[in-house]
């Protein structure tokens, strides 16, 4: 007597798909040696598979990822935060134009003043102080210095001003290099009816030149300088190196319009690293 069993059968397809089914039928004897195989027995090899060893996975020791060698990731910038060098508030103290070093509450800093320096004033109200240009005849510029260090701007860098601007002003961060140039950013804070904070990533702004003082022109050599003319003046584009910087502050390369329209500046605070000089 015979004894039955029932098997899964399973088939794979040219496809790739499994195919299966149950089948039964008699248990037949297992013959006492494997019939030799023939030529047309071997199993033919896998279409699509070749025999070699898989990539490794860029994540787990293969190629390196993104970020690594020379610039990769470069698009993404930096995740540093850049360390807080100075915060500058002014001085609850009387009004006073102009502004003078005392008006400073970073004393450890120097001011420095350019332009129409008679017309800056450090105000004096009940709850706040800042610095108002509205009686500037002519351009202005006021930035700060450490007399000890320069400042490396460079990215991660940045400076935040906190302005509250009246009439068509924008205030423009400026800086001096250690070799002697000024330079002013295109970008600025505009007109604003509460006090507004912005950061400016240096790195990633566009800087024009600037012009510090009168001298003949190429369309007129001939004239004389005048000293006694204030010229703060935006000019062409340039790269500064903003690995050392000297001196860092703000304009609105304006003169004053009165309060209707004017620069004010409640405090700004500068990110970066000292050098050393």
């Amino acid at each position: 007597m015979h004894r039955h069993i029932t098997s899964l059968l399973t088939f794979v397809t040219a496809g790739g798909c499994v195919l299966g089914f149950l089948a039964s039928g008699p248990l037949l004897a297992r013959p006492s040696q494997a019939p030799a195989s023939t030529p047309g027995d071997q199993q033919a090899p896998v279409v699509g598979r070749p025999a070699t060893t898989a990539p490794a996975d860029p994540g787990r020791g293969g190629r390196a990822g993104r970020g690594a060698g020379g610039g990769g990731g470069g698009s993404f910038g930096t995740d540093q935060d850049a360390d807080l060098l100075f915060e500058e508030r002014w001085t609850r103290a009387p009004l006073a134009q102009p502004m003078t070093q005392a008006n400073l509450g970073n004393q450890h800093l120097r001011l420095h003043l350019y332009g129409d320096v008679e017309g800056i004033r450090k105000t004096f109200h009940t709850t706040e102080d800042y610095t108002y240009t509205g009686e500037t005849r002519n351009t202005w510029l006021i930035t700060v210095s450490d007399p000890t260090s320069d400042y490396d701007l460079s990215l991660p860098g940045k400076v935040m001003l906190r302005t509250r601007n009246t009439g068509l002003r924008l205030t423009h961060v400026v800086i001096r290099t250690a070799e002697g140039s000024f330079y002013v950013s295109e970008e600025g804070s505009g007109e604003s009816r509460a006090w507004m904070n912005r950061d400016y990533i240096l790195a990633d702004l566009h800087w024009r030149n600037l012009a510090m003082d009168d001298r003949p022109t190429t369309v007129n050599p001939n004239r004389p300088a005048d000293p006694a003319r204030h010229v703060i003046v935006a000019t062409n584009r340039a790269t500064p190196d903003l690995a050392r910087v000297r001196e860092v502050g703000f304009t609105d390369l304006l003169p004053g319009g009165f309060i209707p329209a004017t620069t004010r500046v409640q405090s700004w605070a500068v990110y970066g690293k000292r050098v050393a000089r």
